[in-house]
């Protein structure tokens, strides 16, 4: 794969239309080989007797008679914006530790606001992959947060209400890897919830001294720390490493500058997407630039329309 460096380089990678298609078809159905692509089949009916037109946009399948575009099925499908814009916007939101907001995308690509904020938000969409749902194993850091944004920066509409969104972390010291998600309280049960689904039963668990993970100990190694008493990071002879939340507490740290900070305010309705892009740039910190844009498209196959977005 061609290396870049920065957003010119990109465009010189990606100079035309063709070449993004052709990309494309390489990653979702196989570089071509003696003619054939290995994985190539119909969104429709699912046949490989496919025939790529010579205009590189159509396909055709000769069983169902269907004509259609490699983006179908993708977060790319019913969009008439160009794929060269689209992997612009695809490499300026990962490029960007903090995120970047949608004002900025529309004036560097060429769109609207408003479309460059349903771009951002299916290019969210497609960051969570299915690691996400596998439950860590090993020793795990776990803290809670209330995210939303600050008064200042809310809609007319949402001044005044008290809209701020309880969430729940997870990083794992041993792959290295976050996950966050939106959950409905921070109340035991709800928190015990999620801890159950995302992490193995017998695994180490660190948390602060919130009475909520008391429980934890019951089924899990539990250790904690009380930061009301100034303690922050502490060592047991039992335990082979340092018991600390901190890798999970810098995790919402590099959250709140973003959402704070770039998107100054984030809807509870949507902060799962945000909650997802910033755990994708934690999880591939240690990637180029370049390697993060390619990984990227490993998960792309996510649709989700303007009229799902905007809905209560």
């Amino acid at each position: 794969m061609k290396q870049f460096k920065n957003l010119m380089d990109l465009t010189k990678v990606f100079s035309s239309e063709e070449i993004c298609h052709n990309f494309l078809k390489d990653v979702l159905w196989g570089k071509k080989e003696n003619g054939k692509r290995a994985k190539i089949s119909c969104p429709r009916c699912g046949s490989n007797h496919i025939n790529e037109f010579a205009d590189f946009k159509r396909n055709r399948c000769y069983d169902c008679k269907k004509t259609f575009s490699v983006r179908v099925g993708t977060i790319f499908d019913d969009s008439r914006i160009e794929l060269q814009k689209w992997f612009m916007a695809i490499y300026l939101i990962n490029s960007n530790k903090k995120g970047v907001p949608s004002t900025y995308i529309a004036k560097e690509i060429g769109v609207t606001q408003k479309t460059a904020w349903f771009m951002l938000h299916r290019i969210r969409e497609a960051c969570q992959d299915e690691s996400f749902d596998l439950p860590f194993d090993g020793i795990t850091e776990i803290d809670e947060a209330y995210l939303g944004g600050k008064e200042g920066n809310k809609h007319s509409n949402k001044k005044g209400l008290a809209e701020k969104t309880p969430v729940l972390g997870f990083i794992n010291r041993d792959t290295k890897k976050a996950k966050a998600m939106k959950i409905p309280s921070a109340k035991g049960y709800d928190l015990q919830e999620q801890i159950y689904k995302h992490t193995k039963e017998g695994s180490f668990l660190v948390t602060d001294s919130y009475n909520a993970y008391d429980v934890l100990s019951w089924n899990y190694k539990h250790e904690s720390v009380k930061h009301s008493a100034g303690e922050y990071v502490k060592s047991k002879s039992r335990v082979a490493f340092k018991i600390h939340t901190n890798s999970i507490e810098g995790f919402w740290s590099m959250v709140k500058r973003g959402i704070y900070g770039v998107y100054h305010w984030a809807s509870a309705k949507h902060i799962n997407k945000y909650l997802n892009e910033y755990s994708t740039k934690y999880n591939t910190k240690d990637l180029t630039n370049a390697e993060r844009f390619y990984n990227f498209f490993a998960n792309i196959n996510h649709k989700i329309t303007y009229k799902q977005l905007i809905s209560v």
